[in-house]
Formats: C-alpha cells, sequence, structure tokens
C-alpha cells in the first residue's frame, strides 16, 4: 500500500506558503495468476498405488490416466515416496508427492520424495515447507479425520486445500466439498490455492476420474508445472472446465466448457455475479478482497479459479 507523503512545512522568516504535498492516487490492482499464459495440461495429484493402501501397480495408474487424456499424474502414496520413472513417461510427467499422513490429518506433500513426522498439522506444513513442497490440506472434511475450523483458521504457510474430494463424493456430495471453508480462509487474509483430486485406490475405483487440476503452463514438463503450480497457475475440477481466465485493467473475464454458467464470488463467499452463460466478466470495484469464479455445468459438476486479489496500492 502507498505511503502517504509527509506534509513539507515553509519556515523561511517564520511562515510559511507551501500547500501540504498531495498523497499519490491509489491505483486498483488485481493480480491475475494466470497472466503468464500457456497451455492448459489436465492432472492428479491424489491416487494411492500397491505401494500405498491402492490395489493396483503405480505402472497400471500410469496407463489408465495416460488413456484418459492427463497430461500429468502424481502418486501419492501414505507416507511412501513412489517413483515417478514407475508411471510417468515423457507424454505423462510424474510430479513427486507424497501423501503426508497422520491420526490427525493426512496432507499431500507435493514436490516431495520423503516423510517427516510430526505431531500438529501446524508442524506438517513447517516441515513440507521448509524442504521446498507445497502442503496441501487433503479431505478437509472427512469424517474420519474432522479438522475443527479453528485448527484450521490459525494454521499459516498453508499452501492449498483439497475443495473437492472425488472418493467422499461417492457417499455425501456435500461432505466432499470443502469451498465454504476455502472462502472462510481467503475472507481471513489467507493465501490459499484450491485444489481437487480423485483420493482413489485403484483403476476400478469409482472414485477415479472424478476430480483434478488443470494447470497453465508453457509445457507439461515437470519444471513448468511446478513453477505454475507455486504462482496458482491452476483450476480445480468436479468435471467442468475452464478455457480462458484473464484480467484486463480491473475486468476479470472467464469462459468455461459450453453447457456452462458462471459464477463470481468474493469475500466471505458473497455472490457478486451470476451469468448464465458459458463466458462472462465481472469489473472489480475494491472492496471485494479477493474474487474467484467458479463455471457450473448443466449436470452440476463444477470448476474453481484459483482467487483474484484485489488490493489498493
Amino acid at each position: 500500500m502507498a505511503v502517504a507523503g509527509s506534509a513539507v512545512l515553509g519556515h523561511q522568516l517564520g511562515s510559511s506558503t507551501a500547500k501540504p504535498a498531495s498523497a499519490p492516487a491509489k491505483r486498483l490492482a488485481v493480480i491475475d495468476p494466470y497472466a503468464a499464459g500457456g497451455t492448459w495440461f489436465k492432472g492428479n495429484l491424489h491416487v494411492a498405488s500397491v505401494r500405498g493402501v491402492g490395489k493396483d501397480l503405480p505402472s497400471a495408474l500410469g496407463a489408465w490416466y495416460a488413456a484418459h487424456g492427463y497430461a500429468f499424474l502424481g502418486i501419492s502414496d501414505m507416507n511412501t515416496y513412489t517413483w515417478p520413472e514407475e508411471y510417468g513417461n515423457r507424454d505423462l510427467p510424474g510430479v513427486p508427492t507424497v501423501e503426508a499422513t497422520y491420526a490427525f490429518a493426512d496432507v499431500l506433500a507435493v514436490g516431495i520424495d520423503h516423510w517427516l513426522p510430526a505431531q500438529t498439522l501446524q508442524g506438517v506444513i513447517d516441515w513440507i515447507a521448509a524442504d521446498g513442497g507445497l502442503p496441501v490440506l487433503a479431505a478437509p472434511l472427512s469424517p474420519a479425520k474432522p479438522q475443527p475450523l479453528a485448527t484450521v483458521m490459525g494454521l499459516h504457510g498453508l499452501y492449498g486445500l483439497e475443495v473437492y474430494d472425488a472418493r467422499l463424493a461417492i457417499g455425501s456430495a456435500a461432505g466432499a466439498d470443502a469451498t465454504v471453508l476455502w472462502d472462510r480462509l481467503l475472507s481471513a487474509g489467507n493465501r490459499v490455492y484450491a485444489v481437487a483430486g480423485d483420493d482413489a485406490i485403484g483403476v476400478n475405483d469409482p472414485a477415479i476420474g472424478g476430480a483434478w487440476i488443470s494447470v497453465l503452463a508453457a509445457a507439461n514438463d515437470l519444471n513448468s508445472l511446478l513453477r505454475s503450480l507455486r504462482h496458482g497457475a491452476f483450476v480445480a475440477s468436479s468435471g467442468d472446465e475452464f478455457t480462458s481466465l484473464a484480467v484486463a485493467g480491473t475486468t476479470i473475464t472467464a469462459e468455461a466448457a459450453p453447457g456452462s454458467s458462471l459464477r463470481f464470488i468474493g469475500r466471505g463467499g458473497q455472490l457478486l455475479k451470476i451469468v448464465d452463460a458459458r463466458a462472462g466478466s465481472y469489473r472489480v470495484s475494491g472492496n471485494e478482497g479477493y474474487v474467484r469464479v467458479e463455471a457450473i455445468r448443466d449436470d452440476g459438476a463444477r470448476a474453481w479459479s484459483q482467487p483474484f486479489f484485489v488490493s489498493w496500492r
């Protein structure tokens, strides 16, 4: 935020005729995580193989995702690093991922090749971040490991929240959707990104293919994908897709797949605008705190953009 300049006081002959310097005009800024552009690459970072609690070999999982149009994959076995060479290749690069599992929570450690013990959820986030990884709180609404609101709201350094878990959706669509919790975190000033994943345990699991992320990157190599992930240049999906997200001045424009409608949402989960079409825009006023976009397909499938943070500078 710009700091107002101090008034310039005249002192010649004990009098002043100088006018106070005016504060520089503040400018409304909208941070666009997709500004670098690129190509959309579909991938999944939450699936288990036989190296963990899954039923299939890593190679079988890699073959399934490659055959179903995915461009990258991260097998996240519990407290176990599964080498990307076991399931990835040039066309389907593997993203190092471990599901750091504890009695109190599950956290995806993206970009990590190891597991460390921890006593608290904050401790998990700390070691993953310290080791250069991206900590994502997985399945935050899971009845097996429910997360107290006070605990989640007190976290710092959390990179991502799994806003949709396809495994939980099989039992309860409401239990799979943590969007409300995400809005609470964003409204409190946290910069947390939305992630969605299968949480599947094999190629015949009904959850497989039910949720994913699409990354906007220069190429589908590991370095490009991780660079875009770190900048929030991706979307989460339970079936719908964005084809374009952009900012021009203070106007956010979005386009989704045919058969979609759009919702622009701001601080507190406030609905700012509904567009009953696949493409639309929203002009930022400056009071929103952040603006995120949801695409909703006719059958209820959704896609979540990352927040466009709003500030006066």
